[in-house]
């Protein structure tokens, strides 16, 4: 299953038609579930995206990708005003950390890289990419839970950095506007899927760039890799142990792995 977040009602709702989605009651947040994908409105913000995209991850364990969609501001030069992007990478502008999607799926957008603000941008800023207010929190709540790979980010430019819009006609065009959105999260099951052959070896991948291992380490690593996902483990328990970065003590490096030990031969 595939989560879809959006911020907005007015993002979601014709997703939902076109996806075939049905309403879920009494949940925590606007749930719309179907048989492959289930999409969540999370609110305005960024810890807003973080809370609710963390919140359906643990709540409907089988997902295994996901993908933020919804409006995003763009200076003319960057993107054209109802055009689609997708996203290279998102700078947080309160943190200033970059995250970086992995981008393997051919698509048909053009690409930008995405500045997540804290708050509504009212005029022209110095940023040569398109603007939101979900993003970096949507892309840090997914990579605790999947692989960069499996985290897509597509945007629909709705104003030239105004920070307003005219909600009929914006809603309308952006309904109208939809068919590349659709067409990509539909395809985008397809693509993961025929993946899945490559799991350990993507898995391993993983655990290899970001911890130093001895060929020893590496031969268990592989072994206990392969065995895990026969019997069906989430890969998503092994990547939430993984450092960003290589760990600079030997210390730090041998507690991950040994936590990795016991998640694979559990």
């Amino acid at each position: 299953m595939i989560l879809v977040t959006t911020a907005l009602p007015i993002e979601a709702k014709p997703l939902v038609s076109r996806l075939g989605l049905t309403a879920i009651a009494d949940e925590a947040y606007p749930v719309y579930k179907g048989e492959d994908y289930v999409l969540v409105v999370t609110g305005v913000g960024a810890l807003k995206a973080s809370a609710a995209t963390g919140w359906a991850m643990a709540r409907f364990p089988g997902i295994f990708a996901a993908i933020n969609a919804g409006f995003c501001g763009a200076a003319p030069e960057v993107a054209g005003l109802h055009e689609w992007v997708y996203i290279s990478s998102i700078r947080d502008k309160a943190s200033g950390r970059l995250s970086i999607p992995d981008i393997l799926q051919k698509h048909p957008f053009r690409e930008a890289a995405l500045l997540t603000v804290p708050t509504v941008v009212k005029d022209r800023i110095d940023w040569n990419g398109v603007v939101d207010m979900e993003g970096s929190g949507f892309f840090e709540a997914a990579r605790k839970f999947v692989s960069p790979d499996q985290i897509s980010l597509i945007k629909w430019v709705s104003d030239p950095l105004t920070g307003s819009i005219h909600l009929e006609e914006t809603s309308r065009a952006y309904a109208e506007g939809l068919d590349p959105a659709v067409d990509f999260i539909r395809q985008w099951p397809r693509f993961l899927e025929g993946k899945m052959d490559k799991a350990p070896e993507e898995l391993v991948g993983q655990v290899e760039q970001r911890l130093k291992l001895t060929s020893t380490q590496r031969h268990y690593v592989r072994k206990w890799a392969s065995g895990y996902l026969a019997r069906g483990g989430d890969p998503g328990e092994v990547y939430r142990l993984l450092p960003e970065a290589v760990p600079a003590s030997k210390s730090q490096n041998t507690r991950i792995f040994e936590s990795l030990k016991n998640v694979f031969k559990n």
